[in-house]
């Protein structure tokens, strides 16, 4: 928070190690707040939100210091209001932006520049979308899973403007209560960090809400705690898990990050209130097909 950062660890990294490189400095033009990082194996960059300037920049993989981003996203044209996370579509070569405040999703070109102008925007009282802290595309399957603020949304990767979801996971079967977060997709799987702590959203996009005039309860209080969630991306309703990550052992508090390591069988947790990351060997959880769940592999309530 005080000093905005990106730190690169290595994979067995463990207890009280250090980072084997900083990306930090005023000329990285990082924030105070960052989140939902997404990094682009094909061409070895890192993707990273900067919400308070309404920005996205892409660094190179192995930037290190106080380095300038390769590109920035930024401006007027780019209708960023509070980017909170991103989702990259390697397939389609598109950058997917969720915003905290501003109830849209924006999809840029993968090389978008400058005051750019989105391809796609995903907004309007049809979409339902509210506030939107993770996103996860599957261009396979043409779908984009979004974490809403109680719920998961499943919408057609191409929709565009006031567009209506096409499913929805909430219910109190999922243990979904507030905030889901960060997201990830593997073989027709939505991965979900789960993050159930209270949110008291004080801003309408920008603006100060007339009501906001009390400081919220600590975000940490609530005694349901979080989980690491699996759901099939055809789940629709009040549906359970196919798997989850919990419990006093799992060391799970309130977690927010996530990463898929499918090659080594890891799942990566960043946990808010542990302020540290957790790895977790669960090959189990990695099909090497698409799990059905009947003959379209739908689960519903």
């Amino acid at each position: 928070m005080t000093q905005p950062r990106i730190a690169v660890f290595a994979r067995l990294a463990n207890g009280d190690a250090a980072p084997t490189r900083l990306i930090t400095g005023q000329n990285t033009l990082l924030g105070r707040t960052i989140h939902g990082l997404a990094y682009d194996p094909t061409r070895d960059e890192i993707v990273a939100p900067n919400a308070l300037a309404d920005a996205i920049l892409v660094f190179r993989g192995a930037a290190a210091g106080s380095e300038r981003p390769l590109r920035v996203i930024q401006g007027p044209h780019t209708h960023l209001v509070t980017p909170h996370a991103v989702s990259l579509d390697l397939q389609n070569r598109e950058i997917l932006v969720a915003s905290l405040t501003g109830r849209r999703i924006n999809i840029f070109r993968w090389d978008a520049n400058g005051d750019a102008t989105p391809v796609r925007v995903i907004e309007g009282p049809k979409t339902e979308l509210g506030h939107i802290v993770g996103l996860a595309v599957d261009p396979d399957r043409n779908l984009l899973a979004v974490a809403n603020t109680h719920e998961i949304l499943i919408f057609n990767r191409t929709d565009n403007g006031d567009a209506a979801p096409r499913g929805r996971i909430a219910g109190p079967k999922t243990g979904i209560t507030d905030e889901p977060w960060q997201m990830e997709f593997y073989q027709g799987r939505i991965f979900l960090a789960a993050s159930n702590h209270f949110h008291q959203n004080l801003y309408e996009g920008v603006t100060l809400r007339p009501d906001a005039k009390e400081v919220p309860d600590d975000p940490w209080l609530n005694p349901i705690l979080g989980f690491m969630g699996v759901w099939n991306i055809t789940d629709n309703g009040d549906v359970a898990p196919l798997a989850m990550i919990r419990g006093p052992f799992s060391g799970l508090i309130h977690p927010v990050g996530l990463a898929l390591n499918p090659k080594d069988g890891e799942i990566y947790v960043s946990d808010s209130v542990k302020n540290g990351v957790l790895s977790f060997l669960v090959p189990q959880f990695f099909p090497q097909e698409s799990p059905t769940s009947n003959s379209d592999g739908r689960r519903s309530k």
